[in-house]
């Protein structure tokens, strides 16, 4: 079964019908989420007059913690809202998710950890992505930082999905370098995690892999503002490429948000959840390693992944690693993880909810092979 209730909207400007489907769902009182970052971007003071927000609140942290999810809905039930926007990266928009879940339900965020554990159907939901690499746009699944027990919770729900998705590629013009690079190559790994774990599909397969092809031709130039060839790149092919990555993006959600994804996210959420990193360059620099130690298990929807990148000389690894080394991005010996949290980090990894779509069985011993050979 392949499922995506979400109504998705695609193309630069589509932002400007976000009135037009508030009256469809005849909301009233709308609660806008998003963060400072974005709500500093030159667009968002008119965009917000335009939309007719009822009230803003900005105080979603990367990462996001069950403390302000809960913080937030209890603030919110006060206000009798009809429908809440989510504007911003996978961080606001996860934490607008599940805020719209809870103004339908009583409780905290941690009393519906999993699959379908809340009643009620969310809140109209409304997302409007400003990073290339969540896919919470388009997917049934919030994940939220328990932060005092070092770990994150995934709360999914068929009631859960939003009702629109605005996809405007015009909303990463300010974005910085760097973030599109790592939101970038978030999608990727959603792409590939999607192909080769076991839930994968015939239409999952095809919307990853078209992704994974999207996303290698046209992430360099608009993560850069240079080339391969060292040649400037004009404003119009970086906008064409913004829009490109921005597409590869939403279909690497509809393709994940079904077939799931697997170690390298098992890995990236479990350090995250300890040591509080960024989600995308987690998973870019997780990718390669964890895909390596796996390829025995995985070759058969390797292959598929190659083909996707048009690999010529079968190293597929070497591929995705000159791709990576050509964006703006951190190392992973930057990143200061201390070895002594690799034990802890390897056995959430294991108990992961995304540990069992891994065709390799993966234990707590191998997470922990994979950070020490990093």
């Amino acid at each position: 079964m392949f499922r995506v209730p979400t109504r998705v909207i695609i193309g630069p400007g589509c932002r400007n019908q976000l009135p037009e489907l508030l009256i469809s769902l005849g909301a009233k009182k709308s609660l806008v989420i998003s963060d400072g970052g974005v709500a500093a971007a030159p667009w968002f003071a008119s965009f917000l007059e335009v939309c007719g927000a009822h009230e803003l609140d900005l105080a979603i942290e990367p990462n996001p913690r069950h403390s302000t999810i809960d913080s937030l809905a209890n603030r919110a039930r006060e206000g009798r809202f009809d429908c809440v926007i989510g504007i911003g990266g996978g961080s606001v928009l996860d934490a607008a998710k599940a805020v719209s879940m809870l103004l339908s339900n009583p409780g905290s965020i941690r009393d519906y950890e999993g699959k379908n554990k809340f009643p009620h159907p969310a809140l109209p939901f409304i997302a409007l992505p400003t990073t290339c690499g969540t896919g919470s746009e388009v997917t049934w699944v919030s994940v939220i930082s328990v932060h005092h027990e070092g770990r994150k919770i995934s709360v999914k729900g068929d009631l859960m999905f939003p009702r629109f998705a605005l996809v405007d590629a015009e909303l990463l013009a300010s974005l910085p370098a760097h973030l599109v690079a790592s939101t970038g190559m978030d999608a990727m790994t959603h792409a590939i995690e999607a192909v080769v774990g076991k839930p994968s599909n015939p239409t999952s397969d095809a919307l990853a892999l078209e992704a994974i092809r999207l996303l290698q031709c046209y992430l360099p130039a608009a993560a850069n503002q240079r080339a391969a060839m060292g040649h400037i790149v004009s404003k119009e092919d970086r906008k064409m490429a913004l829009e490109k990555v921005m597409l590869a993006s939403t279909l690497a959600g509809m393709a994940f948000g079904n077939a799931d994804v697997g170690a390298v996210h098992c890995l990236s959420e479990s350090i995250g959840g300890v040591h509080d990193l960024p989600h995308g360059l987690l998973n870019t620099l997780l990718l390669v390693p964890v895909l390596r130690y796996q390829q025995n298990a995985i070759a058969d929807p390797l292959q598929m992944v190659a083909n996707a990148l048009q690999v010529k000389d079968g190293d597929l690894f070497g591929a995705l690693e000159t791709l990576i080394a050509g964006l703006p991005l951190q190392q992973w010996s930057e990143l200061n993880i201390p070895t002594s949290t690799f034990a802890e980090i390897a056995q959430k990894s294991e108990t992961n909810g995304s540990n069992g779509s891994n065709l390799f069985d993966m234990k707590a011993s191998d997470y922990l092979a994979i950070l020490e050979a990093m």
